[in-house]
């Protein structure tokens, strides 16, 4: 029962990088139909980002009302509404069906890690980084199909495939037996009440952690998207290289993401989370360095590939990590992590784009390594509050008992 919760969850991740990677695929080909500017295509994009951010930040609350299982349904049946697109509706009409696939697929994201993080307790990391390896398939993958059916004349049919894919994976939650897991996934049920009472001990201590653990999840989330839309512009700008071979640096770093990924859980877990973290998050400012330094082409595309290895862990271990010092708060600390990773996903890109516009491209490679050397800094001062806490926690048990 657990690979099969498993396995869903993996294709449910693939759908939802379907989802959120599909209208910039196929941007230029929606408004070349509408006959719409660029300006109005990221007013397009900005309204599914709006719809993901509500998802995520309304996914605690919904869990509460309809428990686990009915909340990612119900992202899924939002995300299968885009299916409408294939049919080219009005202009207009675009706006509120991607807000909605974009709530659908925020909500199910969270949603979904929030349940892999309560249930597979001691596998935490080989679980996520299978769900991040799906993620990753999912947003490789989409370009592939974009080229074939727009080579074909009929790139609508992405959004058919969309709906319809997700319409099957909605009625494998609905109907699978998920054995010895159902009573999680129907309720919003920690029976470990200690630990709930453990986390209200730590009120001052964690509203720091959660504090810079979201600010990690900013500069995180902004930083991938930025390197995915800006690098091959970048690399354009910097080695003077024709844009086909400059689009190779996205599938670059996303297939070395998936490797990554696939690599994460027993890596993480042999050497501990806390010194993983430590040890991908100061490889991506050396490898960040060296691209703003380097002069080399072919170099420059393996820093990008050792980028994207150094980077693909970072999301999934610091969720782990943060969900330990919440125990019983797994839905509202995932919910603040996912939300605080899409508004740095659209905030951060502006900034590096602003950056390419007044200063040498270079430039740009400087700015990720300075916004990658705060998400150490994050991370230590995390572990140090993290640790604090502990001893915090040990020396009140330790007199509640002499009390007792």
């Amino acid at each position: 029962m657990m690979k099969r919760l498993l396995w869903i969850s993996f294709f449910s991740y693939m759908l939802i990088a379907f989802t959120l990677v599909i209208m910039g695929a196929m941007l230029p080909e929606i408004l070349a139909y509408y006959k719409q500017n660029y300006s109005n295509g990221g007013l397009l994009i900005f309204s599914q980002f709006m719809g993901f951010l509500f998802g995520v930040i309304s996914m605690p609350l919904l869990v509460n009302k309809l428990g686990r299982r009915n909340v990612v349904i119900l992202g899924l049946i939002m995300i299968s509404f885009e299916v409408f697109a294939f049919f080219l509706p009005s202009w207009p009409f675009l706006f509120p069906l991607v807000w909605l696939a974009g709530f659908g697929a925020g909500l199910a994201e969270a949603c979904i890690a929030s349940i892999i993080l309560v249930t597979f307790q001691g596998q935490q990391a080989r679980a996520m980084s299978k769900l991040e390896v799906a993620f990753g398939l999912g947003a490789l993958l989409i370009p592939f199909l974009s080229s074939l059916l727009i080579s074909k004349g009929i790139w609508e049919y992405a959004f058919l495939v969309l709906g319809l894919s997700t319409f099957m994976i909605t009625l494998g939650w609905k109907l699978l037996s998920f054995g010895e897991f159902e009573e999680i996934l129907f309720k919003n049920i920690n029976h470990n009440t200690s630990a709930n009472k453990e986390s209200a001990h730590y009120t001052k201590k964690s509203f720091l952690i959660i504090i810079f653990s979201a600010m990690f999840f900013f500069c995180y989330g902004g930083s991938e998207v930025a390197i995915v839309h800006f690098f091959p512009s970048i690399f354009m700008e910097e080695w003077g290289i024709p844009n086909a071979l400059a689009t190779i640096t996205v599938t670059i770093y996303w297939l070395a993401m998936v490797i990554g990924r696939a690599l994460t859980g027993v890596i993480s877990e042999k050497i501990t989370y806390k010194f993983f973290l430590l040890l991908i998050t100061i490889g991506g400012i050396v490898v960040l360095t060296l691209l703003a330094l380097n002069e080399n082409i072919w170099f420059a595309f393996f820093l990008c590939f050792l980028l994207g290895l150094f980077m693909a862990g970072m999301f999934a271990i610091a969720l782990i990590i943060t969900n330990q010092y919440f125990p019983g708060q797994t839905e509202k600390t995932t919910s603040i992590l996912l939300a605080m990773n899409g508004l740095g996903g659209s905030l951060i890109p502006i900034m590096i784009g602003r950056s390419m516009d007044m200063y040498p491209s270079q430039i740009s490679f400087w700015l990720l390594s300075s916004i990658m050397l705060v998400m150490l800094i994050l991370i230590i001062g995390v572990q140090i509050l993290g640790y604090n806490n502990k001893k915090v926690s040990i020396v009140e048990q330790e007199h509640r008992f002499i009390k007792k």
